[in-house]
């Protein structure tokens, strides 16, 4: 009996790997917590502004192609990492390694420090926005010029965890199939997490690039994320740098109920709403999200 998941194509894998995108980008490695090794990758102009990119779950560096591979290169030092765990990044298998808040902001810290960014400007996708809380937490709001939450309520505000219009038991099954050791399992609930973040446009290389950082994750590690700190309530009244929330109208991975506490949490904070979009704004509408970026990056390093 053939799996569901047969159609993965690893062809196509080994076509997304090809380099010819890879000309202007410097790939290098930078010691994280433990001395766990963290794949960095940057572009852009050296003495810029610097633009520190944090990927979401099951993702990596390489998302933010559409931002790397910009304009934005031209004005702007643009830095993106793997998460531990994450594409070309080490693998943690302990929970000590990975459940710490400070094992997150200590890596964060690490890419800042290693690379000499002067008060770059984060920006968080997704659990990328819990990790650049993580860091705040840890270090406060002094070393970085701003804060740009993409797709993210980062823990600021209670919040329960939607994914789509699933059920709980829903949701039980799909951390059960993630954390098995099934590979066939583990690829299934990627093709399910790419489904749900497709949009309209979408390249087939694009997709195929987020299926393989999805398997990238291995289930080990998405196991000892189990009893991880999400909360970071604590961290919301240390935002008094500039905010940048952008969301997609259509964001299934967040509760509209969230989004309205974090506008009253924090007022004075700027939001963008990508009216029909989704979970992945700055790939979908690419120009309006590297124009709106600039602005901000450029407004905020001038405080």
């Amino acid at each position: 009996m053939k799996h569901p998941i047969a159609r993965f194509s690893f062809a196509g894998l080994l076509a997304v790997a090809s380099p010819t995108f890879a000309a202007d980008l410097n790939f290098s490695s930078v010691e994280g917590f433990g001395g766990l090794p963290l794949n960095v990758v940057e572009t852009g102009k050296a003495d810029g502004p610097a633009i520190l990119m944090i990927h979401g779950m099951a993702m990596g560096a390489m998302s933010f192609r559409p931002q790397l591979e910009s304009d934005l290169a031209k004005d702007f030092r643009l830095v993106a990492f793997d998460l531990r765990g994450h594409g070309n990044s080490g693998k943690p298998w302990r929970g000590e390694d990975v459940q710490p808040s400070d094992v997150w902001a200590d890596d964060v810290a690490a890419v800042i420090k290693t690379k000499k960014l002067k008060r770059p400007v984060i920006l968080g996708w997704s659990y990328g926005g819990f990790v650049a809380a993580d860091y705040i937490r840890k270090y406060g709001i002094k070393d970085i010029a701003a804060l740009n939450l993409v797709g993210s309520i980062a823990g600021l505000v209670q919040q329960p965890p939607p994914v789509g219009n699933m059920t709980p038991e829903d949701m039980k099954r799909r951390a059960a199939m993630q954390t098995s050791g099934n590979l066939f399992d583990n690829m299934t609930v990627v093709e399910s997490t790419v489904k749900i973040f497709e949009f309209q446009g979408m390249t087939p290389a694009y997709r195929e690039e987020m299926r393989t950082l999805g398997i990238m994750l291995p289930a080990y590690v998405r196991k000892v994320f189990v009893g991880r700190n999400l909360d970071h309530q604590d961290v919301t009244p240390k935002l008094t740098l500039p905010v940048l929330i952008t969301m997609g109208s259509n964001d299934v991975a967040q509760s509209p109920d969230a989004y309205a506490r974090l506008k009253a949490a924090l007022p004075k904070a700027q939001y963008s709403v990508f009216d029909g979009m989704g979970h992945l704004p700055f790939a979908q509408d690419s120009a309006r999200f590297n124009k709106d970026l600039a602005a901000f990056v450029n407004a905020a390093v001038k405080k």
